[in-house]
Parts: C-alpha cells; sequence; structure tokens
C-alpha cells in the first residue's frame, strides 16, 4: 500500500494511488506496516515512521512487489527529510525512483522526481531542482489522460511555483499558479501547502491580509489532517505576518513560539530553525537585543546541523543587526561578510541565467547592510566598497557577457578610463545613499543618510515625462542630490552613470549642476553602464575604416498597419515619420544602407545572421516593455507572411542575438529603456539585452517619444555620427540642437528621453569615399604604366647596347 506523502515548508510533496498487488502470504502484514508508517509521519514520530517503513520495504522486496517497495522508500525519505537528513533523505528517494523506473509505475517516479526536486531546493540547489520538476512535467506529458494526471500535474506545478517564489520570480509564480487553478484535485494536507504557498506570494505582492486569511485557512487544514510538519510552516507564516507586516509582535511571539513547540515535540530540525530564527527577530525589532542574540545563534547552529544554506545567511544577517545595534562593528561585519558567503555558495550553484535573474532581488539587503557599515569605517575603504557595489547588482546581466569572469577591481576600472572622463556609480538603500567617483587618476565616495532621496529623483523623472513647464526646480533638487561634493570638473568631458534604485529613470542630461544653471547636457555627453564592470569588459577592437560597398546600416521602420498585433489590447496607430526617419538614418551615414520599411521589415531578416559586422543597426516602430515579464518585452515587426499577423522580437530574441561587431543598435521606440526593475540587477531592459549581445553601444528611450521630433533628432544624431563624432558627442549634439532651437522642442520630453547605454566613446567607422578609391585607382593605373614605359625603356637601351652577332654570354678575351 502506498504511503501519502506529507507536505513541508513552501513545497508540495506529492504521492498517488498505485494499482494493488496479488494476495500472498505477508500482504496483510506489510499493509499494516505501511498504514503505521503513515501514522507515525502525520503525527511527527518520525524515528517510528523509519522503523516501520524498514519492515515494510523488507517484507515488500520478499514479495517481488518493487512498486510498493518504492513507496516504503519514499516514507523513509519523508522521514529523513523533516529529520533534516538530506543525505539519507535523497538515497531513499534515489533507490525508490529505480525501483518506479523497474517496475514501471509512471506515478511513483514523478512523485520521486518532485521529492528529489524538493530536497535540492530545501538546501539551494535551485537547478538540480529545476532539472527534477522538468523531468516530472515531461513524464506528465508523454502519458495524457492518465487518471493521477490532473492531480500529479498540480502538485508538479505548485513545486515549480515554490521554485520560482524561492529565486524571487514572482510573476513566474503567479502564472504556474493561474496552471495550478485549472488542475485536478488534491488531498487535504497538499491542499493546504498550497495556501501556504498562495499566502506568501501574496504577502511578497503586497497583501499580507489575504496572505493571513490563506495562512489561517491551511493551519486548520493541516490541524484536522494531524499533519505535524505542515501545521509548523503554517504557524511560522502567521507569525510572520503579524511580526514584519502587521507590527503586531505580541501575536507574533504567540506564532512563533506554537511553531516552535511543535518542532521540538516532532524532532524537526528545520522547523526549528526557522522558529528561533523569526522569534529572534521579533525579539531584535522590539530591542530585547540579548535574546535575539541568543536566538538567532541556535537558529544558525540548528541550520548549519541540518545543512539549510538559507536560514544560514538569514541568521547571520539578524545577528550582524544585533552587532550594529550593539555598537560592535567588528562582529556585525563577519556576520555580513558571513551572510554574503553563503548567499553567494548558493547562486553560484544556479547554473543558467535564467535562474540567476531574480535570485538577488530578495537577498539585496544584506549586502545593503554591510555597505553602509563599510560606508562608514574611517577612512572608508573605496577599494572595497566598489568590490561590494559591483557584486550587489547587474550580476545576470555579466553572467551573459562574461561567464567565466569575475568582478573586476577598481584599478582595472581605472586603468581603462580615458583621462577626460569620470564614472559615477551610485547606491541606493534603507539607510542612506552614496555615490562613488572614479577617474583614472583617483576614486572616493560620498554618502547622504537619513534623507528620502528617492521623491525628488521620481518628481524629475515625472515632471520631463509629463512635459511639465515647471521641471527646472526638481532638475536643481535632483541634481543637488546626485552630483553634490564631486571634485573638480574642468578636465571631465564624459560622464559614464551606472544608477541604482530611483536613479535609473531619471535622464542624468536634465540635471542642473549644484551652485550654477547649468544642465549636464550642456557641459558632459552622457552614458549609462549596467555596472562599472562594462569599462573594463574585453571588446574586439573597433574597426576605424570601411569600404563603401561594406554595409554599414541595417534599418527597419513602419512594419504592419494598425490593429494588427494579436498580443495588443489596443489598436497602435501607423508611425508615418518612421518610414522617413529610416531613410534619412541611411542618407546620413555614409557606406550602404540595407533599408526594410513596411512588410519588409520582418523577424526573419533580423534573427538571419546578417547584422553580425554591421556597424548600426536601427529600428523605428512600436515597442512594448513588459514590466511583469522581461521575456515579453516586444518591438514589433510586420507579418512573416502577407496576409498574417504581425511579428515579434522578444526580448530573449535579443539576447540570443549574435551582435558581434555592430557598434550601435538605435531602439527609436517607446519606452525601450524601461522595464521591470529587479531588486540587485536593475531594469531588466532591452539595452542590457543588446550588450549582452555583443554590441557595443544601444540607444533606448525611458518613456513615450513623440514621431515627428523623434524622427529628427535620430536624423540629427545619425548625421553627427556619419561625421566621425564618438556616438555620445553625436546624442549630446542632437540634444543641444533641440535645447537652443527657441521651439518647444526645447523642453526636456522631446529630446532627454533617448539615452545611450554602453560605449559612447567610439565613433563609427569612417567609409572611404567613392571619389578617393577613384583618384587612387587612377594614380594606380598611372603608376603601372609609368613602370611599365621605364621597363621597356630600359630593355630597348640595354639591347641596343650588345655587339652585333654577339649573344648575351660574352666571347672570351683574347
Amino acid at each position: 500500500m502506498p504511503h501519502c506523502a506529507p507536505v513541508t515548508g513552501a513545497l508540495l510533496l506529492v504521492c498517488a494511488l498505485a494499482s494493488g498487488v496479488p494476495d500472498r502470504a505477508g500482504l496483510a502484514e506489510a499493509r499494516a506496516l505501511a498504514a503505521a508508517t503513515d501514522a507515525a509521519l502525520a503525527r511527527g514520530d518520525y524515528q517510528a515512521a523509519l522503523v516501520q517503513a524498514q519492515k515494510a520495504f523488507d517484507l515488500h522486496q520478499g514479495l517481488g512487489d518493487a512498486a510498493d517497495a518504492a513507496w516504503d522508500l519514499n516514507a523513509a525519505g519523508l522521514a529523513n527529510q523533516y529529520l533534516g537528513r538530506y543525505p539519507a533523505a535523497l538515497d531513499a528517494y534515489r533507490r525508490a525512483l529505480a525501483l518506479d523506473r523497474r517496475a514501471g509505475s509512471r506515478d511513483g517516479e514523478i512523485t520521486r522526481l518532485n521529492n528529489l526536486g524538493n530536497i535540492h531546493l530545501l538546501q539551494g540547489r535551485y537547478s538540480d531542482a529545476l532539472l527534477m520538476y522538468q523531468d516530472a512535467q515531461r513524464r506528465l506529458a508523454a502519458s495524457p489522460g492518465a487518471d493521477a494526471n490532473g492531480r500529479l500535474r498540480k502538485m508538479t506545478l505548485s513545486n515549480l511555483a515554490a521554485l520560482s517564489q524561492r529565486i524571487g520570480a514572482d510573476e513566474r509564480a503567479l502564472d504556474y499558479y493561474v496552471d495550478v487553478a485549472s488542475s485536478g484535485a488534491m488531498q487535504p494536507s497538499e491542499e493546504a501547502q498550497l495556501l501556504v504557498n498562495r499566502g506568501a506570494l501574496s504577502r511578497r505582492l503586497g497583501d499580507p491580509v489575504k496572505a493571513l486569511e490563506l495562512y489561517r485557512s491551511a493551519q486548520q487544514l493541516f490541524a484536522r489532517a494531524a499533519h505535524r510538519d505542515g501545521e509548523i510552516s503554517a504557524w511560522r507564516n502567521i507569525g510572520i505576518v503579524y511580526a514584519l507586516d502587521l507590527t503586531d509582535y505580541g501575536r507574533a511571539l504567540e506564532a512563533f513560539n506554537t511553531g516552535l513547540r511543535l518542532a521540538r515535540s516532532s524532532g524537526n530540525p528545520r522547523g526549528e530553525a526557522q522558529a528561533l530564527l523569526y522569534r529572534g527577530e521579533v525579539l531584535r525589532r522590539t530591542g530585547r537585543d540579548d535574546e535575539a542574540r541568543q536566538d538567532l545563534q541556535a537558529a544558525l547552529d540548528a541550520a548549519r546541523g541540518a545543512g539549510l544554506v538559507e536560514e544560514q545567511w538569514k541568521a547571520l544577517y539578524g545577528l550582524g543587526l544585533v552587532a550594529v545595534a550593539g555598537g560592535d562593528r567588528v562582529g556585525a561585519r563577519s556576520a555580513f561578510e558571513g551572510a554574503i558567503v553563503a548567499v553567494e555558495s548558493v547562486r553560484s550553484d544556479l547554473r543558467t541565467v535564467a535562474l540567476r535573474s531574480e535570485f538577488l532581488a530578495d537577498k539585496r539587503d544584506v549586502y545593503d547592510a554591510l555597505i553602509w557599515l563599510r560606508l562608514g569605517d574611517e577612512p572608508v575603504d573605496v577599494d572595497t566598497v566598489f568590490r561590494l557595489l559591483e557584486q550587489s547588482r547587474a550580476r545576470a546581466w555579466r553572467d551573459r557577457v562574461q561567464p567565466a569572469g569575475g568582478a573586476p577591481t577598481l584599478a582595472a576600472v581605472q586603468a581603462a578610463l580615458p583621462g577626460d572622463t569620470m564614472l559615477l556609480e551610485y547606491w541606493f538603500g534603507g539607510a542612506g545613499m552614496a555615490r562613488l567617483w572614479v577617474t583614472r587618476d583617483a576614486a572616493g565616495v560620498t554618502r547622504r543618510a537619513g534623507a528620502d532621496d528617492s521623491r525628488p529623483l521620481e518628481e524629475l523623472a515625472g515632471a520631463v515625462a509629463k512635459k511639465d513647464s515647471s521641471w527646472r526646480p526638481a532638475s536643481a533638487a535632483a541634481g543637488t542630490i546626485l552630483l553634490a561634493q564631486l571634485p573638480e570638473l574642468d578636465r571631465v568631458r564624459h560622464l559614464l552613470i551606472a544608477p541604482d534604485g530611483p536613479a535609473h529613470l531619471v535622464p542624468f542630461e536634465t540635471l542642473t549642476l549644484p551652485a550654477s544653471d547649468t544642465l549636464v547636457v550642456e557641459r558632459f555627453d552622457v552614458s549609462y553602464l549596467p555596472s562599472a564592470a562594462f569599462v573594463a569588459l574585453p571588446r574586439p577592437a573597433a574597426r576605424r575604416w570601411a569600404w563603401p560597398w561594406q554595409r554599414q546600416l541595417v534599418a527597419f521602420g513602419d512594419p504592419a498597419p494598425a490593429g494588427s498585433y494579436p498580443l495588443e489590447i489596443r489598436a497602435l496607430p501607423r508611425l508615418p515619420f518612421a518610414a522617413i526617419e529610416v531613410q534619412h538614418a541611411a542618407g546620413q551615414l555614409p557606406g550602404r544602407a540595407e533599408v526594410h520599411v513596411g512588410a519588409d521589415a520582418r523577424k526573419q531578416t533580423v534573427l538571419d545572421g546578417r547584422l553580425r559586422f554591421t556597424p548600426v543597426v536601427h529600428f523605428s516602430t512600436h515597442a512594448v516593455a513588459d514590466m511583469r515579464d522581461p521575456d515579453r518585452s516586444r518591438i514589433l515587426l510586420a507579418p512573416p507572411s502577407p496576409g498574417g499577423p504581425a511579428d515579434y522580437l522578444f526580448l530573449r530574441d535579443l539576447n540570443d542575438l549574435d551582435l558581434t561587431g555592430v557598434s550601435l543598435v538605435t531602439l527609436s521606440a517607446c519606452d525601450t529603456e524601461r522595464g521591470k526593475v529587479v531588486r540587485g540587477e536593475g531594469v531588466e531592459g532591452f539595452s542590457r539585452a543588446i550588450l549582452a549581445a555583443g554590441a557595443g553601444a544601444a540607444v533606448t528611450t525611458l518613456w513615450e517619444v513623440a514621431d515627428r521630433p523623434g524622427a529628427e533628432l535620430v536624423t540629427q544624431f545619425f548625421y553627427a555620427a556619419g561625421n566621425g563624432r564618438p556616438l555620445a558627442v553625436a546624442l549630446r549634439q542632437a540634444k543641444l540642437q533641440f535645447l537652443r532651437s527657441g521651439l518647444s522642442w526645447t523642453h526636456p520630453f522631446y529630446w532627454a528621453g533617448y539615452v545611450l547605454t554602453g560605449d559612447g566613446q567610439t565613433p563609427l567607422p569612417r567609409v572611404v569615399p567613392w571619389p578617393a578609391i577613384g583618384i587612387a585607382a587612377v594614380a594606380l593605373l598611372v603608376s603601372i604604366s609609368a613602370t611599365t614605359r621605364a621597363a621597356g625603356k630600359a630593355s630597348r637601351s640595354r639591347f641596343l647596347r650588345r655587339t652585333p652577332g654577339q649573344s648575351r654570354r660574352s666571347a672570351p678575351t683574347l
């Protein structure tokens, strides 16, 4: 008889009904032992469950019943899992999986794959967990129509949702839960665990009241089912809502104490570690630091003993905060550094960029705490602060562009900076903000404590994006926050900006320099960077010259009629100036241009490899930045065939492109520099995908751009770039044309939304003009002709000097 798999933590452990077995000697005893095992698991008596499961396994093995023997091993795996003996649990599940495959038990195999994934998830091995869950999905897909498919599918999707939640991909988890709702029924304890998972997601998405309702319903279901481990999980989550969201610390302590009592009575080390961890956090928040330190240290010891990496870094982080409150800077630094080591150890096991993309989102607080602590050192160790800043941002992007590379040193970045360039890297944390400035010869850091600096920055971004005529005061206030206390700027011509937090959406060119009325754009050209690491990345040397028959531009514009885009909820208008913009771009850049307009602006043309080593790729079309799922951000293109629906170039398509040798990609469309903002990563938008694909720079937009002014600005930009100006200089020149035009286009709405990310100091290759080639060809012909005539004259002269009848060989002299 199969053992029903109880559930634990954020996981759903699944079981399925197996087919009956023939009535043999000892069958009744085996069934009785299996029932006793299930009862022991439910009441939390895991040692008894192990003894009973082993006896049942021996009997089923003796009967030659591999399928039921696998369920006995599954029960042993669950008992070991609840006891924190993860290697033993893995061994039991793997042996059970082998028996399932020998017996042809599809339901058992899917169950075991899920349970194996859960062990990997508990130990922070998220890549391994994902592989197990995906394998279970494949087995489900290979057996359509089976009776248990709905339930097993629901369990597998729920585990994938739990994994997504663990790595911070909440929107992806929501998608899984939508699929879960349409699948089959579950057992009460499994339904309860699903409520816990949904509650955790509701809380993270800002609805703690709904989360508390779901947790309480789950706790009641677990209690009625006598499911001890699940009940511990529900009480823990109830306490978290009271403590962290509702600030009802008394009820929070009651919930954690209940969970701790249940965990200790059932010998559940994970439940005990988590109850101590969160109770310690409540005690810390209420100023009971000595008690908090004891609980957090006990939680750390329990987590280390059970191999729980997530609980280790959380306990160390809490201990660091207690040390800060007590003035123990050395102890705080040690605790925070230990927490980061634990976080990095988990992250290093994430073998795909997809898993890493949102991993740091809920762990950024650990890095922020250490950064703020080190910013208070006297003197500040600038090298250490730089290393921590780089460690806490844009890691997924860096993994794409340099998979085997680590973070650069400050010295390496300085060595790569030109003498007239300053890099400004920003940091925003709960305690304040900081700015690191770097030049080739020096570096320094400043910090601001306490003030809420995000609001003035948001006001400036909103004012310029909405054409607010009173944007100047916001510009001055934001300039004071972001640019005060910089060293002498007389020698600086180029600014490189690595933003963070609210600074991501600020057009720095619109900032007013402190103690002046001058805008940044009037003094400097500006390039934006995902992080300072971009400066030190190895890049192939740019071509300085090109032949006129070589392709210099591939452009796509105004691809399809209005209302023909299947993913859009509203009809999109044609862009009459987009085609004009593309033609103007082709006219301003020397060399051969390849233009795809209207029905010819197809996705296949983008993907067929022709963009490699083309200096400029230009899109003038509609685009959509998806704030929920970055992979769904898209550029709109023409139908792949006449009469069909329009096509999309998704962000994931850009990530997979090979843009080697491309100097610049321009996306002259609305909101192409916007996207989902992930803590610890930044904006997951088009420009980062373009740089990750190998291009040197991208020009994108921060808001909805006007069609005609946009076409004019892009024309001015390409004119300057085509005449040899470095890209950032060319973009600044175009913006100054607008600012000084005396027209309504002087407002930053029309020009500040265009931003350049990446290498702005390398000009486009100069094209050898046809007249120069003609002159060179004529000169070469003249030279060849002259050489030929000279050779002919020399030959005749040698012939005339010979004695008549004399051969070339001289006669002997007498």
